[in-house]
């Protein structure tokens, strides 16, 4: 017994190891990821300059240790504005989350408030196709193919009852153009065997 519990143990430290090693490679993709972004956006607009490669290196850490900590306990404590104001009071946060980072770090600099929150903008856009392209967050989606369960005619106003109710499943249907005449109705079966 003692033999298997020792092992057991052993499989849990590797366990918990590759924990770490998975965690310590997500943030270092994140990090990495935010660099590229601030890189790319400080390319995109004159209103964000970093003086040296350091402290383009030191803002991405900060801003993604601050994304991982800070940001999130500020949406916490403005939920009610951001509920209020549909969701605009969330560029706001980012903008202020980077002129933070632009404070604490010397050799990085943002001209301004709103230069601050277009930054902001354009470095979660950025991350966000990085993030997909290096397999960091994944764009969720589900297409449903079926049968249309109208009438002959194509009464396309009833609906199937048998789709699903997940919100997060994209449902559409597909219609043919109508014929030339105007009318979906399918041609005369006498037609076909000339």
């Amino acid at each position: 017994m003692t033999g298997y519990y020792a092992k057991f143990v052993l499989r849990n430290g590797d366990l918990m190891n590759n924990f770490y090693m998975r965690t310590l490679k997500r943030f270092l993709l994140l990090w990495l990821s935010t660099t590229l972004a601030l890189w790319i956006v400080d390319g995109l607009f004159d209103g964000l300059v970093f003086h040296t490669s350091e402290s383009l290196l030191l803002s991405g850490l900060v801003l993604a240790l601050a994304n991982l900590t800070l940001k999130p306990l500020l949406v916490l404590i403005t939920l009610p504005l951001t509920l209020l104001s549909f969701g605009l009071a969330l560029p706001i946060i980012n903008g202020l989350v980077l002129l933070g980072v632009a404070k604490l770090v010397p050799g990085f600099e943002i001209s301004g408030f709103w230069m601050g929150v277009v930054c902001a903008l354009a470095v979660s856009m950025v991350s966000a196709l990085i993030g997909m392209a290096t397999g960091q967050s994944r764009l969720r989606g589900q297409v449903q193919v079926g049968r249309f369960r109208g009438d002959v005619y194509g009464s396309w106003g009833a609906r199937d009852q048998n789709r699903p109710s997940d919100p997060n499943v994209i449902d559409g249907e597909v219609r043919e153009k109508p014929t030339s005449g105007g009318s979906n109705k399918p041609p005369d079966s006498h037609r076909l065997d000339r």
